[in-house]
């Protein structure tokens, strides 16, 4: 019996233990929690700008528009010439295109196939031929909608209900954009956009009237432009994340700089936040943990992602939550952006050395196979007949010296009269 009582003592002691322990570890849980959600409410936000790549992954200094299709396809076109010229893009239209190909004899109709491409590449350089359709560009006015509102009157303390009359106008706008690089020939990608943007009046006295049908028009310009914007040139999107501004350790008078502009100071004042916390003895771990995380946002915010991570993590280690977690994911998205943007920089240098290298050829070419004044006297020496003399001056590109003196030259080395008229032509 005893030893019954005995055994039923120790399985309650060890059940009160096992329930302190589970408060205990609770309320450890409640308190990290709730410190977590006190430097939310207590620490003010900053802005972090994200960069991303082009959306095609390369850079491009030239674009060739084909002819548009459509209604609207004007405007369209219109606003993404601005946009490309505004971005220091160089614009070639239909055109200007066409002049520059009938130079060289090269005809280009509305449909360009790869071999089309890469030899328009050839002569206008690396470039991005952009064919846009417009699917569909439509507008839609409904100006005698109307929807009952439900109103509360504050003086009678009772509900009641009222009309209200609608006017609203809907621009549908579809249009297909396909793009094609003229080095290659090969197509980056050929897209559909879709947007229906809508503006609407209302009145509760009689018919509104109807939002304008061009406001509408450039909302839908404006989105399209936008999209086409982020796949030829980075962007940036902005993050709003915590910078902790605590008394203790300096952190505010790092804060006030960040928010002033002065980042070189606020990067320094944050340096030394860390190493007066690390060499207190007394500091709260809290501070300490603060100051690693502040000096992370800077290195964040000047782009420094690798050294960023390292002064997250250790903050996390001391006091671990949601604000930096957070932070730790955003650095980590912004290493990556960072590290695509590097590749497209990387293949622009490999492209610009590759036409370079094409450039040099071209002219070296071009040297080797044109004729000159020791050429022709080469060939009359060789007793070529002048009719072929004749013909391969006319298919050759020539730089013929027809001085006086040069021309004496010509006539004693026996070539023939109808030859040297035709090089005093095509010099």
């Amino acid at each position: 019996m005893k030893r019954l009582i005995s055994n039923f003592y120790y399985l309650q002691k060890k059940s009160i233990k096992k329930a302190l322990i589970v408060l205990l570890l609770g309320t450890v849980f409640v308190i990290n929690v709730s410190a977590q959600g006190f430097d939310a409410m207590s620490n003010p936000k900053i802005f972090v700008k994200l960069t991303h790549p082009p959306g095609l992954g390369l850079k491009i200094d030239k674009v060739v528009f084909n002819p548009a299709t459509g209604n609207c396809a004007d405007q369209i076109i219109d606003a993404l010439i601005s946009d490309f010229v505004n971005n220091k893009v160089e614009v070639i239209d239909r055109e200007n295109l066409q002049t520059i190909l009938a130079e060289h004899n090269f005809n280009l109709t509305g449909y360009v196939d790869k071999n089309s491409a890469v030899s328009i590449g050839k002569i206008i350089g690396p470039s991005a031929l952009l064919t846009v359709k417009v699917l569909r560009c439509q507008t839609e006015i409904k100006d005698n909608l109307y929807e009952d509102e439900k109103k509360y009157n504050y003086e009678t303390k009772t509900n009641y209900i009222v009309r209200a009359f609608i006017a609203r106008t809907t621009v549908y706008l579809k249009v297909s954009i396909q793009t094609t690089d003229l080095t290659t020939g090969k197509i980056f990608t050929a897209q559909v956009f879709d947007y229906s943007p809508k503006l609407e009046n209302r009145s509760y006295d009689g018919k509104p009237e109807s939002p304008s049908e061009f406001d509408v028009q450039e909302t839908a310009f404006r989105y399209l432009t936008s999209a086409v914007h982020r796949m030829f040139f980075p962007w940036t999107e902005t993050t709003d994340l915590y910078f902790m501004d605590d008394k203790d350790g300096g952190l505010k008078e790092a804060f006030k700089a960040l928010k002033a502009g002065y980042i070189e100071q606020a990067f320094e004042l944050s340096q030394k936040n860390l190493e007066q916390c690390k060499n207190t003895p007394d500091i709260k771990e809290k501070v300490l943990a603060h100051a690693y995380y502040n000096l992370g946002m800077m290195h964040f915010i000047k782009n420094d992602y690798d050294k960023a991570l390292e002064f997250f993590q250790e903050s996390q280690k001391i006091r671990p939550g949601k604000i930096v977690t957070e932070s730790i994911s955003e650095c980590n998205r912004a290493k990556s952006l960072a590290e695509e943007m590097q590749k497209v920089d990387d293949n622009a240098a490999i492209e610009i050395e590759k036409a370079n290298i094409q450039t040099q050829q071209a002219e070296q070419s071009q040297i080797a196979n044109t004729l000159t004044n020791a050429d022709i006297v080469s060939l009359t020496e060789k007793k070529l007949p002048t009719n072929l003399i004749i013909q391969k001056i006319k298919t050759s590109s020539c730089n013929f010296n027809t001085s006086t003196e040069a021309l004496v030259e010509l006539t004693n080395a026996g070539v023939a009269e109808e030859v040297i008229i035709l090089m005093m032509e095509k010099k």
